[in-house]
Order: C-alpha cells, then sequence, then structure tokens
C-alpha cells in the first residue's frame, strides 16, 4: 500500500513522538528534551533524547535519530508502509481510502470473521475449565504442572472437551459449517458430518506476534494419540510463519535483546511464570526461515534451549542452521541431569536456570562439545568424524575473519592440520558446491622417531619386545598417539606367540597408514635407550590428559565444586610428571 506525502505529513503531526517512544523505552524530562536509555545499543547512562519540537530522536552514543515513523520502523523492524498502517491504527487515523474489489473485501470479511471464530473457540475452551467436571479436572492437572491461576488466565489454557459437537453447537448459530469448516476447528467425516477437531484436550491458544487468536494447540488429557494435535494451516494461520508467545514474549526480548528459544508449550509457559518473560517456542514443528525472520524484527541474538535428549539434539542442529543462515548470535544451553525446561526450574528454581542461562556457550562451543562427546577421540577415525561433524557449520559463518578464527579452533581442538581443514571449506565456493568432508588419506601424521624406535625394536628383539609390551601394557603411555592401533595389535600378538613377527602385525592392520607406518619402522636408522622412549610416551600421555583436564576444568566453571576436584587433579598430574 502506498500512502501520499500529505498523509504521512498528517500522521506525523497527529501523534506525540514522547508518547510513541514511552511505549518501548522509559524516559525522563530533561529541559527541553526527555532522555532514556538507548534501544538500539548497549549502554548504561542515558545518551538518547527525545523532543517534542521539532518532533525527533537522536542518540549521542551511537548517532540513531530520526522521527516517530523511522523509530516505529526500527524498533517493530517492519517496512515503512506497515509502520504507517500500524500508527494510524494504534492511534486511530482514518487510512485514505483506496480501489478495493469484491474479491479482495471478501478476503477480508473472511479473515476477520475466522479470527472471531478464534476468539470465541478461546472462550468456549476456557469456560470449560470451571463448567465441566471434565474441565474441572484438566484445570487440576494443570494446577499440578505447577501453573498458577494467573498464568492459565495470561496464556488463555482452556479445555475441549470429549464430545464431538461442542464447537459445532455453539459456533454454528454465529457462522456457516463452511467457514467453521475453513477455520481448522471444524471436520468432516465420510458422512460429511460436522464435528470438533479438538476432543478430550488441554487447549494452547497461538496468537500471531500482534496478539491476534489464529490457531490452537491441544494436548491429550489421558491416554490416546496423537499425543500433541495442532491447528492445520488456514487462511489466517500459517505454522512456519507463527511463533508461540512471541505476543507476550515481545517487550521482553526487545528489553533483553535475545530471546529464548524452547521446544513445548509448557516449557514457554513455565519459564514466563517465573518472571523469564523473553521466551518462545516453535508452533509444534521445526524451526523454519519464515519464523528465524519473524524473530529478527525484536533481536538477532537467540538462546537454543530444546530437551537434552537426541531428538532434541536433532532439533538443536537443524536451528543452528536456520538461525546461521539468517546472521543470528546462537547461544546453547543443555540443561544437566537431563531435564528439559519446565522440570528443570521445577526443581531447581529460577537462580539456577537463570544462572546457567548467563553462561550458556556459543553454539560454536555447543558443537565442539558435542562432536567430542559423539565421537571417540582416541582414535584417528573418531576425530575425523568429529571434524567432519563441525565442518558444515563452518562453512555456514558469513563472517570471514570469524570463519578464520574458528578453523584455528577447530584444528587445535582436534589435533589437525589446519591446511586440511581450509582445503575442505574451499570446496564450498566452487560451482558444484562439494560437502566438506576429511577422509583418512588426508591426514599426513608421521611417526615420531620414539615410535619409529620402540616399534623396530619389538620387532627384532623379543627381550626387548616383553620389556616394552609389559611397560606399555600397564601405563597405557601409547594412548592417543598415532601408532596407537599398531601398539594395540603388537600387545596382542606378543601375548598370543611370545613375539611380534613383522609379518602378523602387518596383517592384522587394517589400514594403509598404519602398514606405512610399520613399513617406516622396520627401515628405520635410529639408535635410542628403550626408557628414554618409554619416558618420552609417558610425557606425552600426561601433556595429553593435562590439556583434557584443563578444557574439562574450563567446562565445569559454573559447577564450582567439579571445577576445583578436577584443578586438584590436573596439579597431582603435573607433579606426577613434571611437566
Amino acid at each position: 500500500m502506498q500512502f501520499g506525502e500529505s498523509f504521512i505529513e498528517q500522521l506525523k503531526t497527529s501523534i506525540d513522538i514522547v508518547h510513541v517512544v514511552q511505549g518501548y523505552v522509559r524516559l525522563r524530562k530533561s529541559g527541553a528534551s526527555f532522555t532514556g536509555i538507548c534501544p538500539f545499543h548497549q549502554e548504561k547512562t542515558p545518551s538518547f533524547h527525545v523532543r517534542q519540537s521539532p518532533a525527533y530522536y537522536y542518540c549521542f552514543g551511537c548517532g540513531a535519530k530520526g522521527d516517530a515513523i523511522s523509530f516505529v520502523q526500527n524498533m517493530e523492524r517492519i517496512s515503512f508502509p506497515e509502520t504507517v498502517k500500524l500508527l494510524a491504527e494504534r492511534y486511530g487515523i482514518p487510512l485514505p481510502k483506496t480501489e478495493s474489489t469484491p474479491e479482495a473485501d471478501q478476503t477480508a470479511r473472511e479473515r476477520q470473521a475466522l479470527l472471531e471464530i478464534h476468539e470465541k473457540a478461546a472462550e468456549i475452551f476456557q469456560s470449560q475449565l470451571t463448567s465441566s467436571s471434565e474441565g474441572k479436572q484438566a484445570l487440576s492437572y494443570l494446577k499440578e504442572r505447577g501453573l498458577s491461576d494467573q498464568t492459565i488466565e495470561k496464556f488463555g489454557l482452556g479445555y475441549a472437551p470429549g464430545f464431538s459437537d461442542n464447537l459445532v453447537r455453539r459456533l454454528n448459530g454465529n457462522f456457516s459449517t463452511e467457514l467453521l469448516i475453513k477455520s481448522g476447528l471444524i471436520q468432516t467425516g465420510e458422512s460429511g458430518r460436522p464435528y470438533d477437531r479438538f476432543r478430550r484436550r488441554v487447549m494452547f491458544p497461538i496468537r500471531s506476534e500482534s496478539g491476534k487468536m489464529v490457531a490452537f494447540g491441544g494436548r491429550i488429557f489421558g491416554e490416546g494419540q496423537p499425543k500433541y494435535l495442532n491447528s492445520p494451516e488456514t487462511p489466517i494461520y500459517s505454522k512456519s510463519r507463527t511463533l508461540y508467545a512471541l505476543d507476550v514474549a515481545r517487550d521482553g526480548v526487545r528489553r533483553k535483546n535475545f530471546a529464548i528459544l524452547v521446544e513445548g508449550y509448557m516449557d514457554c509457559i513455565a519459564l514466563h511464570q517465573v518472571g523469564i518473560d523473553n521466551t518462545i517456542a516453535s508452533c509444534g514443528t521445526s524451526l523454519t526461515e519464515l519464523q528465524a525472520k519473524l524473530l529478527a524484527r525484536f533481536s538477532d541474538r537467540i538462546v537454543v534451549n530444546f530437551d537434552p535428549d537426541a531428538a532434541g539434539s536433532a532439533a538443536t542442529l537443524r536451528s543452528l542452521d536456520i538461525f546461521l543462515e539468517q546472521n543470528f548470535k546462537i547461544r546453547v544451553l543443555a540443561l544437566p541431569g537431563g531435564d528439559d525446561p519446565d522440570a528443570f526450574v521445577k526443581r531447581h528454581g529460577v537462580v539456577p536456570y537463570s544462572t546457567l542461562l548467563d553462561k550458556a556457550p556459543s553454539y560454536f562451543d555447543y558443537l565442539l562439545q558435542k562432536s567430542r562427546q559423539d565421537n571417540d577421540l582416541k582414535s584417528v577415525e573418531g576425530k575425523i568424524q568429529a571434524v567432519n561433524q563441525v565442518l558444515p557449520y563452518l562453512t555456514k559463518i558469513s563472517n570471514r575473519l570469524e570463519r578464520v578464527e574458528q578453523t584455528k579452533r577447530v584444528a587445535e581442538f582436534f589435533g589437525f592440520e589446519e591446511s586440511i581443514i581450509r582445503e575442505e571449506l574451499k570446496k564450498t565456493a566452487r560451482p558444484d558446491q562439494q560437502k566438506p568432508e576429511i577422509n583418512r588419506s588426508q591426514i599426513r601424521s608421521k611417526l615420531t622417531p620414539s615410535e619409529k624406535y620402540l616399534l623396530k625394536a619389538i620387532m627384532d628383539n623379543p627381550t626387548t619386545a616383553h620389556e616394552v609390551i609389559e611397560q606399555l601394557s600397564a601405563s597405557e603411555d601409547y594412548l592417543g598417539l598415532d601408532s596407537e592401533g599398531i601398539f594395540r595389535q603388537a600387545i596382542a600378538i606378543f601375548r598370543e606367540e611370545g613375539r611380534i613377527d613383522p609379518g602378523s602385525l602387518l596383517e592384522r592392520l587394517d589400514n594403509d597408514r598404519d602398514k606405512d607406518f610399520v613399513n617406516q619402522a622396520l627401515f628405520s636408522e635410529l639408535s635410542f635407550e628403550v626408557g628414554s622412549c618409554l619416558a618420552v610416551f609417558k610425557e606425552k600421555r600426561s601433556r595429553l590428559e593435562g590439556s583434557q583436564l584443563q578444557k574439562r576444568i574450563k567446562e565445569a566453571e559454573q559447577d564450582a565444586a567439579l571445577a576445583g576436584k578436577l584443578f586438584e587433579q590436573r596439579k597431582a598430574l603435573k607433579l606426577q610428571s613434571g611437566v
């Protein structure tokens, strides 16, 4: 919709910019202007000024400036025409008349009727909580779940009884059956008889970001499937464009400049009840690009707090893909003990939750830790799988400097050559956009002199083999070395045969890399003391364990007792090894 300059000027002169800004920012009178904390950048001392004449705002901290229209447009992150329409409706200023068609008028009337149907349905569902025996049981269930009367009322929770024509009977007098079916609240069977979609379910109203009732989610009360049932797509509802509770969370999201995304309605409501009012949920679907774009109107910072089970972890990874493509600043909160947010705040309270929320790691730290947990990093194959798990997310980092920094982190974290990772990332820039994936042949590891000598010694001399095998079996100081797999097989062969034949060892090895290492050792001309080589192994093992402990200490900073215990282990390790 286009607006003429005369209407824009009329709108500007008809609204008070101070009143408009006060809807978003707390202002105080200061001389001829009003001051407050700037909503467009982080600050502690007010540098944001608003004047009524001329109607203008300016921030001396970040330079943001403009009139009432530009202020609302920046705050709401919507287009100029949408902003003009919003302000005109908000302040009761008639919009200029535009030519319309019968089809457009019919569509507008239909949308309005569908909104009215949902409002009426919400009232009916809410009344059931206190007017029927079924509803009273549902109300008891909600209270057992820890919800207060105020929370139940705030979120408009209700109940759909078990009989099939509750809404049909109560809405048919005011709305046609065709319109009720189009609302998604009523459906027809094979006989063509209309019946209620939602039956014997606790009802969760779903509103648009502006607060209009557009859909419902229903949780089965008692036994039955599916556990959750949501409204279908309708002319007023698209689940891929809607975020649950954004209408009540939007101010909190703006004020705190980040949102918390959870999986379920109850998780979302439970966090709001304890004062965490910037929480939203996806509407019974995986996060979509359109939902991320909707959220970006209010903040580009997000904490993903899905359930810590396998399904929740998979959903977290999918959401990271979406948020990265929309350039969000992402953190991930994985609650300890296997709790979802609802269970955690009930069990531990809001303070521990808030503490964990404040310390939630960046999405990349989360990815590194998850890939380490999912794979055996003691083996080369495990390290390759772990790196390949992270690589796709490196390609999604749009900022070049950040991508370079994170590439270094991945190389250091998993002990890889950075050049190998960089070469794989280059594939995504090619026209065919190959998937980055490291394979075994790219790992150009070399045995250390100590590894070569000990391998050669145990193949050449059974007496030396006995000494080395006994010590390595007891200490396991070969773990984490590139030659780890070779020594494992060597120990097994010596236990069986009392000696280590090079041919037998080569037969046992299942990859060309390890076989090449054995040949390197066989034909080497090194000369060391066995004891000094074993000491080098022990020192390397101690350094590896020290590094791992240091990482665990960093991860455990939120648990002071665990961090202290790990720190003492590290001190003991240093004293023991002298490193």
